[in-house]
């Protein structure tokens, strides 16, 4: 895909389109930032988004569709996630009304903007704030419940079900990560979205004891990614919540535990 002939003839397109009154492009590539893999977020702000919801020709003829996932995202807005061959395009389509809403903590690149509606973007400081004991104690519930349920899933030979229960498990160890980086690194250490450049953000330590916590399908395997997951989520915790002053929690307890249910399979011991 050529995403500057896309981009160029997307923002012609807006030019022309009476509802759309202004279009911006965040992520990556507003950044400089962009990888050979990087897709393109924009951002179109029209005063009424339903007919360009509805209509698949703005999009269509920018490269070779192969799929697209229509996102009603509610709480945000809606979106069209379109893959082409050798890229792809996320498409927020959004009410010009709710642009004076929008806060910006990355950077941006105004491509259309009809009625200087876009003045009041700008880049902010990040909102992020730690946990507080509730929320600290709902992820640790979270994330030890995912582990326990594996480990069911495990001696139950039922890999499937336990590699979906470990992607909860996953989950919440990396919202223990960003928690513990901010805690340790600061507010404004940026851990990115969904783990995102870890190899630009996250200590090389934790990545090292990432390695181990990913296994094959076989009950042996699962079961020592299970266990070095759930020993790095205790460090972490352990040290979020000594660091901020929440009531100690009883990890061992829970090893114990998923030791106990391991130890019913001959090859998961």
């Amino acid at each position: 895909m050529d995403y500057d002939n896309a981009i160029d003839t997307l923002t012609a397109w807006a030019k022309n389109n009476e509802n759309v009154r202004a279009m911006v492009m965040t992520g990556s590539a507003a950044a400089y930032e962009t990888h050979p893999l990087s897709d393109r977020d924009i951002e179109i702000y029209a005063t009424d988004p339903t007919p360009l919801l509805a209509d698949d020709s703005w999009w269509d003829h920018l490269g070779d569709v192969l799929v697209v996932e229509r996102l009603a995202t509610p709480g945000w807005h809606p979106a069209r996630l379109v893959y082409y061959i050798g890229g792809k395009l996320d498409l927020t389509v959004i009410s010009a009304d709710a642009l004076q809403t929008i806060r910006r903590e990355r950077p941006f690149t105004v491509l259309v903007d009809k009625e200087g509606i876009t003045g009041s973007l700008h880049l902010e400081a990040a909102g992020t704030s730690l946990p507080d004991e509730a929320a600290f104690q709902e992820q640790l519930n979270w994330g030890y419940a995912a582990a326990l349920m594996c480990a069911k899933a495990i001696v139950r030979d039922e890999p499937w079900s336990g590699k979906i229960r470990d992607r909860d498990l996953k989950a919440s160890l990396l919202t223990f990560i960003e928690w513990d980086h901010h805690v340790r690194h600061g507010l404004d250490h940026d851990v990115r979205f969904l783990g995102s450049r870890m190899r630009q953000w996250m200590d090389a330590d934790t990545q090292q004891a990432l390695e181990q916590c990913w296994g094959h399908f076989d009950a042996a395997d699962s079961a020592k990614a299970l266990r070095a997951s759930i020993a790095l989520f205790a460090k972490l915790g352990r040290r979020i919540s000594d660091s901020v002053g929440f009531r100690p929690f009883n990890h061992d307890r829970v090893h114990r535990e998923v030791e106990a249910v391991l130890e019913m399979h001959p090859y998961a011991r």
